[in-house]
């Protein structure tokens, strides 16, 4: 027996084909009694939409594309990368769509993979982290009208640029906050200068603890390397005062921006001997936390939602809908 057709789906729901092809797309404008008689249909004689005809109908390639950087290792190398991508493809998938992830591969003879994509549309839209929103590639996406969506805060001078990010500077100010309601008070940040200046994120968290810290009159310290708190070790051990270039006594309780900083902290030659005096803290859990036998404090991100609400915000450009906000930002919370 052939294949039933789109026609004979038509015929023995008793509507015209167009409607059967309104179902096929999840059309909102279809009765609930008609979408259920004609799903039925396709599901008696096992009917499954031809994906390539159904772009070729709609002038659409039902794609949604992640842009990634092949020779970022540490992306990759990052669970969080893929908490991020998790939830990405939960949305793209409920909405029947492929997820194309591609990475940007010049070749001298050609032109880049994203400038192919781009302009020759083989996908509907796009999610672009902040760190390859170049002017080049912003220019591209204009210019072929293709919708996209920014994973971190746009840090490209255009307006109207769609982007989706945790609240970092809300992040440092709970993480503070929860430090000082525990009763510290000499409360240092570990936030490199380098990094601080490169990664915005890092630099929203530190906003987040200065602005905490300043509301509580507290002392700010920053630290931008670990030596620091060797050499205030070694002071106390000495019984000298030794000058560290920070404010204050030394510190009941350490932020860690990074967990890279935490493990860093963590393992000085074999055992931080401070680690009975502080508090630890960090942005975000990780699997391995539960093992520790120092227990550190942390916000819990929602990293997966981040993607959720990128891979959502895209759909509605993609559709066209009204009132899609510029930017979102997702708060954090204290971690269990």
């Amino acid at each position: 027996m052939s294949k039933i057709t789109i026609q004979q789906i038509a015929d023995l729901a008793g509507v015209n084909k167009a409607t059967v092809s309104r179902v096929i797309n999840r059309s909102a404008n279809i009765s609930e009694k008609t979408r259920e008689k004609v799903e039925a249909i396709m599901k008696e004689h096992n009917y499954v939409p031809n994906s390539i005809a159904r772009g070729l109908a709609f002038n659409k390639t039902f794609t949604v594309g992640f842009y990634s950087d092949y020779t970022d290792k540490r992306a990759y190398a990052n669970p969080f990368f893929y908490k991020v991508l998790q939830g990405i493809e939960e949305i793209v998938y409920n909405n029947d769509h492929m997820f194309l992830m591609m990475s940007d591969h010049v070749n001298k003879k050609s032109s880049s993979t994203f400038e192919n994509v781009v302009s020759q549309h083989r996908v509907d839209g796009l999610i672009i982290p902040n760190t390859l929103l170049t002017e080049q590639n912003y220019d591209l996406l204009i210019k072929h009208n293709m919708p996209y969506v920014v994973t971190g805060e746009n840090m490209l001078p255009k307006e109207g640029v769609p982007w989706v990010d945790i609240d970092n500077v809300q992040a440092g100010q709970v993480l503070t906050e929860h430090l000082i309601e525990l009763g510290c008070r000499n409360i240092m940040i570990y936030a490199g200068g380098e990094a601080v200046a490169r990664d915005k994120f890092l630099a929203d968290r530190l906003k987040g603890y200065t602005e905490t810290m300043k509301r509580n009159q507290l002392d700010i310290s920053v630290i931008e390397h670990a030596d620091v708190l060797k050499t205030l070790n070694l002071a106390k051990k000495s019984g000298k005062s030794e000058r560290t270039g920070i404010t204050g006594t030394r510190p009941d309780a350490l932020i860690c921006c990074t967990h890279e900083q935490l493990f860093e902290i963590l393992d000085w030659e074999r055992g931080n001997p401070m680690l009975s005096e502080l508090a630890l803290a960090t942005f975000d859990n990780f699997p391995m936390s539960k093992y520790m036998t120092h227990p550190v404090h942390f916000v819990d991100i929602d990293l997966e939602m981040m993607g959720k609400q990128a891979a959502q915000m895209l759909f509605s450009l993609m559709n066209k809908e009204t009132d899609v906000p510029k930017s979102i930002s997702i708060h954090t919370r204290i971690g269990n």
